[in-house]
């Protein structure tokens, strides 16, 4: 997921060239909007955390850009 603020300061093009010269394959691209419910969902796991509300405020503030990677052995 490229974040709403490297959308906002046109960094899209340059990161992407950072994750193929990392050898990913990327399979699908989507930009996007979250929703307030997308990101409470997105980042339960935060739930409970003094931060999540600022983190929902943050990836809602505008567009983001959703990506697919493929890669053997990525997690390695």
């Amino acid at each position: 997921m490229i974040k709403p603020d490297a959308v906002e300061n046109g960094h899209i093009g340059a990161i992407l060239e950072k994750i193929t010269s990392a050898g990913f394959s990327i399979k699908a691209l989507k930009l996007t909007q979250m929703t307030q419910r997308d990101a409470s969902e997105f980042y339960a796991i935060h739930r409970e955390r003094p931060f999540f509300e600022e983190l929902v405020r943050f990836m809602t503030r505008g567009p983001i850009v959703a990506a697919v990677l493929e890669k053997d052995n990525a997690v390695e």
